[in-house]
């Protein structure tokens, strides 16, 4: 069997350590460094191309998905495998377009079928496009917001939920943070963000990459996020809109 270099991203020393302590069962496997942070594995990348990435997700300053669009900036193209301790974090646009994700604690099984198929599927032109497919997946562009104060630039997939306040709006992210006041009503607001957020009453559009469930007889619909879930009303007029998504 051929062999497969692999680099470790987790800001968790922890979670670093049990990982590589897996992968050793694996003599095919070559672990090149262990990163703590999107920028260091930035550069241990670009330095030693390995074959597979295991990047966690969540991490402070930059996240996983920060990193794969820088990634892209400088045209390498590893193959992703995602860590995540969040079951449903992104898992909608993670298992369609990066090549796999493991969920912590992660089992060794798991691991096995991750290489596996990395195995039978490396000499195939779809690896190389995955990066791509997972940016557009993601919609990883900023998107400019105007505050009273100034100016903030946010993901879109870093948006749980947003909830209108007369002639504005709040937003709330995935992160512990305060939600953040703009300066734009719901209406328009509905019209800058992209396709995966879904209007759900006149006050409240939530992002559907984090839709867990949708209740018509109640009229509710459930997010998990990182924080736990978050149970939301749901007009009459936008129930059947959202329950055929």
């Amino acid at each position: 069997m051929e062999e497969i270099t692999a680099i470790i991203v987790d800001d968790e020393k922890e979670a670093r350590y049990i990982l590589g302590k897996l992968l050793t069962d694996f003599s095919e496997v070559e672990v090149l460094s262990t990163e703590d942070s999107a920028d260091n594995a930035l550069a241990a990348i670009l330095k030693y191309k390995p074959d597979i990435v295991f990047l966690d997700i969540d991490m402070p300053v930059k996240t996983g998905f920060d990193l794969v669009e820088e990634l892209r900036q400088y045209n390498v193209s590893p193959t992703i495998v995602f860590v995540t301790a969040f079951n449903e974090y992104a898992i909608e646009a993670i298992k369609h377009s990066a090549f796999d994700y493991l969920v912590k604690p992660v089992d060794i099984d798991d691991l096995q079928e991750t290489l596996s198929r990395y195995n039978a599927e490396k000499n195939q032109n779809e690896l190389s496009n995955k990066i791509e497919d997972l940016l557009k997946c993601l919609n990883k562009e900023k998107i400019r917001f105007d505050t009273r104060e100034g100016i903030i630039y946010m993901y879109p997939n870093d948006i749980t939920y947003c909830k209108a306040d007369g002639n504005y709006s709040y937003i709330y992210c995935n992160r512990e943070e305060p939600p953040r006041l703009i300066t734009i009503n719901i209406g328009n607001l509905t019209k800058l963000l992209p396709d995966n957020f879904l209007r759900i009453s006149r006050s409240l559009i939530v992002n559907k990459i984090y839709l867990f469930e949708i209740n018509r007889r109640s009229r509710q619909c459930k997010l998990l996020t990182n924080s736990g879930y978050l149970a939301f009303d749901v007009s009459r007029k936008y129930i059947k809109l959202i329950g055929n998504i």
